[in-house]
């Protein structure tokens, strides 16, 4: 092998030459005049005459010649010196960027353990090297990708030595090339000149924690910078960009979270962080909390929801005093067993210090004994919105697009104003009437109605986290949006805390909302005024249809004093059954019961 080949193999890649009609390029960057191209003459070339300043004889008299045209300031000449070979090759480099071609580090020459002497080459230096596979005796066969190649064999080379290891002296400088140049305006594509900046990796990684891959990333990079040419990059630098900090995060992934989340248990007030290894030390088990959660368990804790449908990541929540969800704290399982759930629900007891009063899950089964073994004075429900996005599938869509049916259910399962004893007549008419008596996933549903139908716990606060669908499909969207199933541990943890201050932030929005505004005034009352004084405004509009409801479709009917209390007999129009309401009121105790 000479001396100045590459030690090593350069990405291959593939350059298209410029349309021959393109003479303004041609004639920029190549001593080959248009009839040269347009009509070339094989036969007997012309011997090029050797410059003193470069060592163009040894490229065969059989090739064409190309000599970049770069102005002498920037070009190498023999006896230029440089104090190092980092300047020698950033300063051959420019050269090459100028002259419309890239190039590489060559080898060396070591004496008394310094570098003697150094060669840089083009990057078409060489050739691709032909291998020959036999798959004859193989069993199975390996497909190759069809991959151009750029090594055209160029003897273009730069070649410095240096006696003391201080100066470096350019010793030979080959400036011919034998293959065309790229024009200035597709510079950009060659792989030396691609590159990402620290800003632009910065944008990647940080897009990245909004669930936005490179390729979106590298788009606005572009839309941003005015141009594919300006980014300085391409697609798959950005796909590279995050390969490497996967393959740097590798297998020290858990360790790195781990390391993290007990620096914010040292650093931080009131932080809880919990996790488990199986007997291989992998990690199992991951819960973790912030002061400020449990904060928000104290105030909005007593009705939670254990939402387990982030595939490994299992969120807990309840409801603040704008009635929307706020994230109570989370946990990543590696399987959905029974003793899993219980480790979770234990670390969450030990965080919080005491049980809530309602918990409210999906129909997972190792759940629910979970909850009757470590929460044994909470009550559970399930949730009604997963149960109801079941409907379709088990009944038929036919079915579920009826929409007598769909009235006819909504109306017996999304209303606590009925008794359990109505819900029950109810709910058989309507499975005899569209031949749903022997759907076993329907008597299943009836056989736990007690667990997710309001009409059998009509007097318990449950805080709308059963009765809304909205709310467990905001929920699931909001955390879908920065987070999936490709992620690292560690994307995944900074997904999370971007999420989490995007819903801090919207209640500190909802508290300015409510301290700073007033609402419209319906009905004219003092019972609206105190209202809109007592209430948030995301409640108070609840209250305000009520009041206008009251006042526009309720009629009182009789009133009378019994002893220290007042009865009061109202009508409501749009009630179920009857309508009538009867309503105590405690005259010096200032207590009403209906």
């Amino acid at each position: 092998m000479d001396p100045h080949s590459s030690t090593g193999r350069t990405e291959d890649d593939f350059e298209g030459n410029r349309p021959i009609g393109d003479h303004a390029q041609l004639s920029a960057y190549q001593r080959v005049s248009i009839e040269d191209v347009l009509n070339p003459r094989p036969a007997n070339p012309i011997p090029i005459p050797v410059s003193s300043s470069s060592a163009a004889n040894e490229i065969s008299i059989d090739e064409r010649v190309y000599t970049p045209e770069v102005q002498a300031s920037a070009t190498p000449v023999v006896g230029m010196q440089f104090i190092s070979i980092e300047e020698a090759y950033a300063f051959y480099q420019s050269y090459a960027k100028l002259a419309g071609f890239s190039i590489r580090k060559g080898g060396e020459v070591y004496s008394g353990g310094i570098i003697k002497t150094k060669y840089f080459v083009c990057s078409k230096e060489g050739h691709k090297p032909v291998c020959v596979d036999d798959n004859s005796k193989s069993k199975k066969q390996f497909k190759t990708r069809n991959r151009g190649t750029i090594r055209t064999g160029c003897k273009a080379q730069l070649v410095i030595c240096t006696v003391d290891g201080r100066l470096y002296t350019v010793k030979k400088f080959v400036d011919g090339h034998n293959h065309k140049f790229v024009c200035q305006n597709d510079i950009h594509m060659l792989p030396a000149y691609r590159q990402l900046s620290d800003v632009q990796e910065e944008m990647v990684w940080e897009l990245g924690t909004l669930n936005l891959g490179p390729v979106k990333a590298f788009h606005i990079m572009r839309k941003r910078y005015g141009g594919f040419e300006n980014v300085g990059a391409t697609v798959d630098d950005c796909k590279n960009f995050r390969k490497r900090i996967n393959s740097y995060i590798g297998e020290y992934d858990a360790d790195m979270v781990i390391n993290r989340m007990t620096d914010k248990k040292q650093h931080l007030a009131d932080y809880s962080f919990e996790y488990s290894v199986d007997d291989g030390k992998r990690l199992t088990g991951l819960f973790w909390a912030d002061g400020l959660c449990k904060l928000n368990y104290m105030e909005s804790g007593d009705v939670i929801s254990f939402d387990a449908t982030f595939k490994t990541n299992r969120q807990q929540s309840g409801i603040d005093n704008h009635c929307r969800n706020v994230t109570l704290s989370a946990g990543l399982l590696a399987s959905e067993s029974i003793e899993s759930y219980k480790w979770l629900l234990n670390s969450f007891l030990k965080s919080f210090g005491r049980q809530p009063n309602v918990v409210v899950t999906d129909q997972d089964p190792a759940m629910k004994q979970a909850i009757e073994e470590v929460f044994p004075i909470s009550r559970h429900r399930l949730c009604m919105w997963h149960i109801m996005k079941k409907v379709a599938d088990k009944v038929g869509h036919e079915l579920c697009n009826n929409d007598e049916f769909k009235r006819r259910m909504c109306d017996i399962v999304w209303t606590d104003s009925i008794e359990p004893e109505e819900f029950e007549r109810q709910w058989k008419l309507v499975m005899i009437e569209f031949g749903l008596t022997e759907n076993k996933w329907i008597d299943d549903m009836f056989g736990m109605r007690s667990m997710w139908i309001p009409a059998f716990y009509r007097h318990e606060p449950m805080s709308g986290l059963m009765r809304t669908t909205s709310r467990s499909e905001s929920e699931n969207h909001f955390f879908c949006q920065v987070a999936n199933s490709q992620l690292t541990l560690v994307e995944f943890m900074n997904h999370f805390d971007g999420a989490m201050d995007v819903q801090r932030f919207n209640h500190r929005k909802n508290d300015h909302i409510s301290r700073y505004t007033e609402p419209a005034d319906w009905s004219q009352t003092t019972l609206e005024k105190d209202a809109a004084k007592i209430y948030t405004r995301s409640i108070f509009f609840d209250q305000q249809l009520e009041i206008h409801g009251t006042i526009s479709e309720c009629l009182p009917m009789d009133a009378k004093v019994e002893g220290p209390r007042i009865r009061i007999l109202l009508k409501d129009f749009k009630a179920h059954g009857d309508g009538l309401l009867e309503v105590w009121f405690k005259n010096l105790e200032n207590d009403i019961t209906a």
